[in-house]
């Protein structure tokens, strides 16, 4: 079987979930609702928690930091969009050292921000970020811009 190979300039930087019951909608989201045609995607489970737990989860954090310097060192992207999402399984993993479950929204909010920061500052200081939480809604998902 073949498949197209696309060659271009990619438009946009994406980190988000690996959780593969958000993946359809995460691409659908970012092709048709944010019009971006040649996507950097880097999918890692509970993605942002990896920033926002560096001192205890250093691995994760060096993964994740060493993936976003490896692809922005080739493409310096106009744009990057972080999504995090409900029912994220990482961050319920690591729920104790946030306070409980009922305190993951408030962290990945907190995530989300800290992680545009980080990123603004050392690899893509000119970048446009958007930050979206991608909420389950009955069988489907709703994006929520975060502000």
């Amino acid at each position: 079987m073949r498949y197209p190979l696309i060659e271009g300039v990619p438009d946009a930087l994406v980190i988000h979930c690996a959780d593969p019951r958000f993946q359809t909608a995460f691409r659908q989201f970012v092709r048709e609702g944010l019009g971006v045609r040649m996507p950097m995607v880097l999918a890692l489970p509970g993605v942002t928690s990896h920033f926002g737990m560096q001192a205890m989860l250093p691995k994760n954090w060096y993964a994740l930091k060493v993936s976003i310097q490896t692809m922005t060192s080739r493409h310096d992207v106009a744009r990057v969009i972080l999504i995090n999402h409900d029912d994220c399984k990482g961050y319920a993993k690591i729920a104790g050292h946030l306070g409980g479950l009922s305190k993951i929204g408030v962290a990945q909010k907190k995530h989300l921000h800290g992680l545009a920061e980080f990123v603004r500052k050392e690899f893509l200081p000119n970048a446009q970020f958007e930050l979206y939480q991608a909420h389950i809604v009955g069988s489907e998902v709703e994006f929520e811009k975060i502000l």
